[in-house]
């Protein structure tokens, strides 16, 4: 009796899904307190924060450095998802005015790619963490690697490590100096940004972006 009333309430509830978009549809405050695309941009700056702290902290945690990232990199494919789909709202039904450089809506993920360069590393760490598989389309052969830093008068000490082994030793001796980040780099080029940088500049260039739109209301 019990399973056959469990199956009646999902079947009805499938249907209702399928006769049309629910009736809560566009309040996705109701499961995330977040209103709007700045909402979300606030959300992503405190991410970074956290990211942040978990740099400047002495001694550095790894693995606390690389799961924030992790976690920005998340709220910035979100905070996309959301300005997206706001804007679109916006010029559908309130004939808002596209920004300079967009000609259609089809037009935003260039226009993205343009005033954001980190977002294409930011959107494939982000899909390979939530799908399971390496995706790197927009960053091809990209890999976002956690990475020893030392202040300047470490470095030939640190260079001189032979090994990996060698090298966790080495920060451990000066792990009140010493950090960790995410290393952001394309294979084969050897140059690599360190996460604080290309994830702060991300940053910036959303916030320039959500005020062009219109979108910042404190």
């Amino acid at each position: 009796m019990l399973r056959r009333r469990i199956g009646t309430r999902y079947s009805s509830a499938m249907n209702c899904r399928t006769s049309g978009p629910h009736p809560w549809a566009n309040h996705p405050e109701l499961l995330t307190s977040i209103r709007s695309p700045w909402d979300k941009f606030r959300k992503a700056d405190w991410n970074f924060d956290r990211y942040e702290d978990a740099i400047m902290s002495r001694p550095c945690d790894s693995e606390a450095v690389v799961y924030t990232a992790l976690d920005f990199c998340v709220a910035m494919v979100a905070l996309r998802d959301w300005t997206r789909k706001t804007l679109t709202r916006e010029v559908r039904q309130s004939g808002k005015a596209l920004p300079a450089g967009m000609a259609t809506l089809d037009d935003f993920p260039a226009f993205i790619a343009a005033r954001v360069p980190w977002q294409s590393a930011i959107e494939a760490i982000a899909n390979t963490i939530k799908h399971a598989d390496y995706r790197d389309t927009g960053w091809e052969n990209g890999t976002a690697m956690v990475a020893s830093f030392v202040p300047d008068p470490l470095h030939a000490a640190k260079d001189a490590c032979k090994d990996g082994l060698e090298l966790f030793g080495f920060m451990h001796q000066h792990k009140d100096v010493a950090w960790w980040d995410i290393a952001l780099r394309q294979v084969p080029s050897t140059e690599a940004e360190p996460g604080y940088v290309a994830f702060g500049d991300a940053l910036d260039e959303w916030r320039a972006i959500l005020d062009e739109f219109g979108y910042i209301t404190d």
